[in-house]
């Protein structure tokens, strides 16, 4: 131990030669001076050449368990000293390896979601793909009539919109993930918001014969990004107009409070199994009264758009006997 540090060689060498000085100094008063300086020194010297082995058969172990957590092992564990700069060692790396071993077991978990992640996005391109390589050559056919080429180009055009709505999704929500999406803090008003968020959905609700009523008071307001925030209304009432039969109706009713603004969107359709509400808001969860052209990113995104303005979000069925969705949103006034 002493061999192999030079701070303690020197500090020993310090000590000796302190001992000969001391030693010769009591030669002036006699043996018995210096037979005591010496014992006395000699004694200091071994009392702490032995709290300096402890020490550092303490430090060796510490690094012995510090080099098998580094070869993989995981039932190390750190022997508790009570006091000591050894004790606050082993306390701090204790916590590190803690630490370290929780981050590792997220990565992995991140690993895994990753890899179940990528599963999904390939199953969900791998249909329309099939779907479009079928049509293909289907057009291959000679005697093909002109109404069934457009009936086959349209289909087409739709599985490429599914792609291009799934490829765009999943970019939106990579950003959000990574945290490069800037949301704005500017005050807009709810009910401008909601218009441009059903603005695209005008015509497919008309042709689906679902209709849209909007309560919105007209001095709702709400500070947050306007952009952002149509795009999960919008989300919301896709999903919605999805699951409402002909004849059906969504309503969007908006309540303005000093605290907070609350959207809530309720529809008359299938409305959600008990079992799948806890799992509405998960990325690429199909619930059991999916529609097989459902991809389960839409709400998963708006659920993501929501909260990054400090918002919530919760999904339920409406009270018996009525049957239905109900989407609740509230954002929460902040100071300016």
């Amino acid at each position: 131990m002493i061999r192999n540090n030079a701070e303690l060689r020197r500090e020993y060498l310090i000590y000796i030669v302190i001992t000969v000085i001391l030693a010769l100094g009591a030669s002036f008063l006699g043996r018995n001076s210096v037979i005591a300086v010496v014992v006395t020194s000699v004694t200091l010297i071994l009392v702490r050449l032995v709290a300096d082995i402890r020490r550092y058969r303490r430090i060796a172990d510490l690094s012995d368990s510090i080099d098998k957590i580094l070869h993989g092992a995981e039932d190390v564990k750190f022997e508790e000293y009570q006091e000591g700069e050894v004790a606050i060692l082993s306390s701090e790396i204790h916590k590190m390896v803690i630490r370290l071993r929780e981050q590792a077991s997220q990565l992995l978990a991140d690993k895994r979601f990753l890899s179940d992640s990528i599963a999904d996005i390939a199953h969900q391109l791998r249909t329309p793909l099939t779907s479009m390589n079928i049509i293909v050559d289907m057009f291959s056919d000679a005697e093909l009539s002109d109404e069934k080429r457009f009936d086959l180009l349209a289909e087409m055009m739709q599985s490429l919109n599914r792609i291009e709505w799934l490829i765009n999704t999943l970019l939106k929500m990579s950003k959000i993930d990574a945290d490069t999406v800037f949301f704005e803090q500017k005050e807009y008003n709810v009910k401008q918001m909601i218009m441009k968020a059903s603005e695209p959905l005008a015509v497919p609700l008309d042709i689906n014969g679902v209709a849209l009523k909007i309560n919105v008071p007209d001095d709702a307001v709400v500070r947050g990004d306007m952009m952002w925030t149509s795009e999960a209304i919008g989300n919301i009432l896709k999903n919605c107009m999805e699951h409402t039969p002909e004849g059906g109706m969504i309503e969007i009713n908006v309540k303005h409070t000093p605290i907070y603004t609350e959207i809530v969107i309720r529809d008359t359709g299938t409305g959600f199994d008990p079992e799948d509400i806890p799992h509405v808001f998960e990325r690429f969860y199909r619930g059991k009264v999916a529609l097989n052209t459902s991809i389960g990113i839409g709400l998963a995104l708006t659920k993501m758009i929501v909260e990054r303005q400090s918002g919530t979000i919760r999904a339920s069925n409406r009270e018996a006997p009525e049957t239905g969705a109900v989407f609740t949103v509230r954002f929460y006034h902040t100071k300016r």
